[in-house]
């Protein structure tokens, strides 16, 4: 139904006042008809919701919703803003969000909440809901305890107690000793500190008795409570320290207990043992027994202005000084310092934080408290903290606010839970059973419960809420052990040792995550306190003196203290976490303390004689009450709360750890293995024992397989650790041997025979041989690429460093050129890095070894250092950035890093010298003696301390190696790199190369050979055949121009062809050639079928002028008599990876790339057709190059001649400056090496 606008009536605003004359207005319009729920609008043109009628925004065009608005909102059920500009339904008045624009729709709305229970000291205080009708009044007017039932908790009378002296513990002299007084009854004895501070602590009140109650004065805290008799008054002036607080003025006298006390420095003495306020001296009124007040020079002690520091008195011995409240006369009598009252000895003014200020002093609290109106005590907020008890086989929580108690857990009657503890991020209580040999947890909601671990003895567990792990105590074993929170019992045991050496019979445990620390105690032999950080690290004693039978430990953060229970001593003590400021607590009703606990300012405890729980001030030892009694025997005892369990975060979680984690006192994480596994050498997986790194020795029959985890269980012992035999069967002597850890495979070298078999170590024990190379002569070392399966080897036979793809079916020369005598070489697959020892000619008496690194494909070479001797066992680090090796003729172990810089000495003084090797962060070497007694010494890189054990037989070589140091990849690691044969990786990405009888087609493809019948001969790219006469002639007839390649013609410099006009007029012959190239032919062949040759290498070897001394020359051809190969920079095809003509322009190597080719080394395939005219081009320049190069090669050797006769005097001058240089340097430990290149190499040997 619609109907017009009812119950509600709009004003017109024009009907008020008399109209001004005005021409009749239109007829208005038509009434707009509304729903029930709407009202018109005045004008009548629209409807708006009544819900929108007074709510601060104008709906209606003409604003009319929003006026009269005060008649609207004053109706129940409706709340208007204060700012009278709306009003909302009373329903949304306190509903914690804001209607009204000024807010005054949630102003002043407080209810009840768990936090702010209470609202207090006119609404200045909030009591959490746990601290009502706590029996503590926390506001000031009491009101938190109003209403109250009485508490259900037996108390007792304060007993005997023995503070801060722990020799006082002994039960010898419990009987008052000097730092007691008896009470009147004769029954019991207080502290001497508690006689006369004004509260009853003797059952009898004799301790309170004839004394002057002189509350909050810091004298009482230090002892000062008898002895003496005090007058005080009111004085018109700054109150005066330390008689703040006194009440009654007028002498009053006690019985003296002990030697006339000294008062404070703003009282006067009376004699003979009587302290009077200076408002009462001099007063006319004797106020001290004998009248000293009065008389002498109180007449004329008159104070002059400026006198004194704050106020002056006077007195019959003249005007004396009196200092405000929180401060104290100097010796000089005049002069007030402020007292230090956080500081001053015996006095604990605050809870927690005590800041001192000019005067005064301030308490203030922890996150997570509340400062009590006393303005010194800090309470905890939050949820109400419960205890936690284990009775007998009972689980019980017991609430320390509202004392109440709840059955957690019932286990089996026959079982004794014996220690607890709790994690309140996953809302579970654990357990130790002793019966049972587990530890077990239970939900805190009692709906889910479970087993972590069994068949273990745990004496104490104490829970990582950080690291999320669980520690006990093993006493019988001597252990401290951990495991995952998380951790399910399947069978099998998941846990880790954290300590087991020299720990005697350990009993208690406590953790600090939040600084990754732990502490025990020990009650074998010797009782003690360690600490030590939560993953072992860092031990370290804390206590040992003062110590009976610590059963029990505990942690209190805000005091920076550790609590323990004395079974032995019958008493509480505490110390400081750095061990100082020992202090112990013994009541009459310590008989016999089991476990501990700290909360607050109070310390908890159970009792195994009185089967009771019981609690006191944990600074003094007074309010001990009894708050729980039962028939059962209570044992571990813990205090829930979230305060105590604070979070942070876990370090873990950024380890990676495949199994434990501990936290470490550095915030960081540590991986642990459980028992069964071993820690690999990336630090953070475990892997089983076999699958660990290990050490392969390798004997002439047999190799000898040691667990590096053996050599810690042999540590101290000479004897041949646990290790495996693997012994030879078609092998007669090792020469040297590689290991591939994944594919279980092993490569061993035969001397004498040249060959390298392939031993496949099969899980079921049984060996596989296979012959895979057989060359001449002996293979000196070998070096498996483990990424791509490739072989690297040394031969006697040759000065090269070979390769062979995996298995062997290819093989092919990598190195030779420069090379004299390779003896060693090493890889890094995942990096594509090769090193290698070079001994240099053996016909130089001056220069020695060198180490080289290039990548594995033979480019990028560059000398690394050039020192040492006869370096061997040369390896890289296991962070790849170090090579190390050992110098037997000099007793040294030496390193380098990759880029030749820091180079040191390891080790030195080493006699008897022989192999050496470097894994896992060890370093292995053995050493022969006189007798032939063969040692196998191991150390830690970073360490100083060496190992040894001897093998009765000689070693020929020694390894390292793991699974996990045998991982990543290369270029050439899967599918061979895309190449057809043999696939060689490089930083970048692989090389590409051909066996003997192929050539490259592309860069990736090989192709056979062509057969070229004798005496024609192959191109290198096996295309095309040619003549013998036809080779190094000076015209490119191989269309890689391979026939004009490492050619060596008269008068030149350089390898590129010339015209035939030098002296000789002709070719070398192959005579001349094989007599500059040694033992390098000028092509080596590999014989084919039917009498055919395959081109091998062709290694002709341009003449470099001597680079450290003139050499005298031949008279044909000009070539030096004899040609150090250290001295020469070869010039050939394999310096433009066999793709260009190699020239030499000055002293630098130049590559000119064949067609398709381009970069510096011609590495790079060119992109689409190139332009006959280009080539015509090079062709040009390149001559006109060569002509230039051959004026410069002759006006630079004629100026050699004449430098000729002075060369050899002066070169013996420079030969002892470098010894004497070489020896300077090997006396240092850390030398810098040069960055060697050739540009550098060549300009440096020049200029000498």
């Amino acid at each position: 139904m619609i109907i017009l606008a009812e119950n509600l009536e709009v004003p017109d605003p024009e009907v008020e006042g008399e109209a001004a004359p005005s021409p009749p207005p239109p007829p208005p319009p038509a009434p707009v008809l509304c729903t029930r729920s709407s009202v018109p609008c005045r004008d009548g043109l629209e409807c708006v919701s009544r819900g929108y009628l007074c709510d601060g925004k104008q709906d209606c065009g003409d604003g009319s919703d929003e006026e009269n608005c005060s008649r609207f909102c004053n109706r129940p059920g409706v709340f208007q803003c204060l700012d009278g500009n709306k009003c909302i339904e009373e329903k949304y008045h306190c509903d914690g969000a804001q209607q009204c624009l000024d807010g005054s729709d949630e102003l002043g709305c407080w209810k009840p909440v768990e936090d702010c229970s209470l609202r207090c000291d006119n609404k200045t205080r909030c009591i959490p809901k746990s601290w009502l009708c706590d029996g503590h009044p926390d506001c000031s007017d009491g009101k938190d305890e109003q209403g109250c039932t009485a508490m259900n908790t037996e108390l007792e009378d304060i007993g005997s107690l023995l503070l801060e002296i722990f020799r006082d513990c002994d039960p010898k002299e419990l009987r008052c000793g000097s730092r007691q007084w008896p009470c009147a009854s004769g029954e019991q004895c207080v502290p001497e500190p508690w006689r006369c501070d004004g509260q009853r602590d003797c059952g009898d009140g004799s301790d309170e008795t004839g004394c002057k109650r002189r509350a909050q004065r810091q004298a009482a805290s230090e002892g000062r409570g008898c002895g003496g008799t005090r007058l005080s008054g009111q004085m018109p002036r700054p109150e005066i320290h330390p008689s703040a607080g006194m009440e009654a003025s007028g002498l009053q006298a006690r019985e003296p207990c002990g030697p006339p006390e000294e008062c404070g420095s703003s009282e006067f003495q009376c004699q003979p043992s009587a302290c009077l306020d200076l408002s009462l001296v001099c007063d006319g009124k004797p106020d001290c027994a004998d009248g000293a007040d009065e008389g002498g020079q109180c007449s004329s002690s008159a104070c002059r202005q400026g006198q004194c520091f704050h106020a002056c008195y006077p007195s019959p011995h003249g005007p004396v000084c009196a200092c405000e409240r929180g401060f104290e006369l100097k010796s000089s009598g005049q002069i007030c310092e402020d007292v230090d009252e956080c500081r001053r000895l015996g006095g604990h003014p605050c809870s927690q934080t005590c800041v001192n200020t000019k005067g005064s002093y301030t308490c203030a609290c922890h996150p997570g408290y509340s400062l009590e109106p006393d303005g010194h005590t800090c309470k905890a907020t939050g949820t109400e903290p419960v205890l936690l008890v284990a009775i007998q086989f009972k689980l019980l929580l017991y609430g320390m606010r509202s004392f109440k108690e709840d059955i957690l857990a019932t286990t089996d009657k026959n079982l004794i839970i014996f220690s607890i503890d709790y994690d309140l991020v996953d809302q579970k209580v654990f357990w130790t059973d002793l019966g049972a040999q587990s530890i077990q947890w239970i939900s805190m909601d009692m709906k889910k419960k479970g087993t972590m671990v069994k068949g273990i003895k745990a004496d104490c567990i104490a829970v990582d809420w950080i690291g999320r792990n669980l520690y006990w105590t093993d006493g019988t074993a001597g252990q401290i052990l951990a495991i995952q929170l998380t951790a399910i019992w399947k069978g099998k045991s998941e846990y880790t040792v954290v300590l087991d050496n020299d720990l005697n019979q350990p009993r208690s445990l406590a953790l600090d995550p939040l600084n990754g620390l732990m502490y025990w105690s020990e009650i074998g032999g010797e009782p003690q306190i360690e600490q030590a950080g939560m993953d072992g690290s860092s031990r370290k004693l804390l206590l040992s003196q003062g110590l009976g039978w610590p059963t029990s430990i505990v942690l209190d953060q805000l005091s920076w203290k550790i609590f323990w229970s004395d079974d032995k001593f019958h008493c509480i003590g505490s110390a400081n976490l750095d061990g100082t400021g020992i202090s112990m607590l013994q009541l009459t009703q310590i008989k016999s303390p089991f476990s501990v606990a700290v909360f607050e300012d109070e310390v908890f405890w159970s009792e195994m004689k009185t089967r009771t729980v019981q609690r006191m001030k944990k600074m003094t030892g007074k309010n001990r009450a009894v708050l729980i009694k039962r028939l059962e025997q209570p044992y571990g005892l813990k205090v829930m709360h979230e305060v105590l369990q604070p979070r942070s975060s876990n370090p873990c979680l950024d380890t990676g750890c495949s199994h434990l984690c501990l936290l470490s006192p550095q915030s960081k994480g540590s991986c642990r293995c459980p028992a069964g596994l071993l820690l690999a050498d990336d630090g953070v997986n475990c892997v089983p024992l076999k699958e660990s790194a290990f050490l392969f020795l390798g004997l002439p029959t047999v190799i000898m397989q040691i667990y590096l985890k053996n050599l810690d269980a042999s540590r101290g012992q000479a004897t041949l650790p646990g290790h495996r035999i693997l012994p030879f069967t078609n092998v007669n002597q090792l020469a040297s041997m590689d290991y591939v850890v994944q594919e279980k495979v092993l490569y061993l070298a035969e001397w004498n025979t040249g060959d390298i078999w392939l031993l496949r170590l099969k899980d079921s024990g049984k060996l596989s041989w296979r012959k895979i190379i057989s060359v001449a002569g002996t293979v000196t070392d070998l070096a498996v690429d483990w990424l791509s399966g490739n072989i690297y080897w040394i031969g006697s036979e040759n000065a090269h460093i070979n390769i062979a793809s995996p298995r062997g079916q290819y093989s092919t020369v990598l190195l030779s050129g420069s090379l004299y005598h390779p003896t060693s070489v090493v890889l890094h697959p995942p990096t594509a890095v090769m090193c290698f020892v070079d001994l240099g000619p053996q016909d130089d008496g001056r220069h020695g070894s060198s180490i080289e690194c290039a990548s594995m494909d033979g480019s990028r070479r560059k000398v690394l250092w050039r020192k040492p001797q006869v370096p061997v066992g040369l390896s890289f680090s296991d962070a790849e950035t170090r090579l190390y090796w050992a110098d037997p003729g000099r007793g040294l172990i030496e390193s380098i890093q990759q880029d030749g810089s820091r180079y040191r000495v390891d080790r030195r003084g080493i006699q008897g010298l022989n192999l050496f090797t470097y894994g896992q962060g060890m370093m292995f070497w053995t050493t022969v003696d006189d007798a032939q007694i063969t040692k196998v010494w191991y150390s830690k890189a970073e360490l100083s301390e060496n190992r040894w054990f001897q093998v009765d037989q000689k070693i020929v070589d020694l390894k390292v190696y793991s699974k996990l140091s045998q991982q990543g990849s290369n270029h050439c690691s899967k599918d061979n790199g895309g190449c057809s044969h043999i696939c060689l990786p490089k930083p970048e990405g692989q090389t590409c190369k051909c066996p003997s009888g192929y050539y490259l087609d592309d860069i990736k493809k090989c192709l056979e050979a062509i057969r070229c019948s004798a005496p024609s001969q192959s191109c290198k790219d096996g295309q095309k055949c040619i003549s013998a006469t036809q080779v190094c002639d000076g015209h490119a007839d191989c269309l890689d121009g391979s026939d004009e390649m490492d050619c060596t013609y008269p008068d030149t410099t350089h390898s590129t062809p010339t015209p035939k006009t030098s002296e000789s007029g002709k070719r070398p012959t192959p005579k001349v050639v094989q007599l500059l190239q040694g033992a390098r032919s000028t092509k080596t062949r590999s014989p084919g079928p039917e009498g055919m040759n395959y081109p091998v290498r062709k290694m002709l070897t341009p003449p470099i002028p001597a680079l450290e001394s003139e050499a005298p020359e031949t008279k044909e051809g000009g070539q030096p008599k004899d040609s150090h190969r250290e001295k020469l920079l070869l010039c050939s095809s394999d310096f433009c990876n066999g793709r260009g003509i190699c020239t030499m322009q000055g002293e630098l190597r130049k590559c000119n790339c064949l067609m398709g080719y381009g970069g510096d080394f011609c590495e790079a395939a060119a992109h689409g057709p190139a332009p006959g005219h280009i080539a015509l081009s090079l062709t040009i320049a390149l001559l006109v190059v060569l002509v230039i190069l051959g004026a410069f090669v002759y006006f630079r050797r004629e100026h050699k001649l004449k430098r000729n006769s002075a060369a050899s005097s002066r070169n013996l001058t420079c030969h002892k400056e470098n010894d004497q240089e070489e020896e300077n340097l090997m006396n240092s430990e850390t030398f810098v090496n040069e960055a060697y290149d050739e540009q550098e190499l060549l300009t440096s040997l020049q200029t000498d």
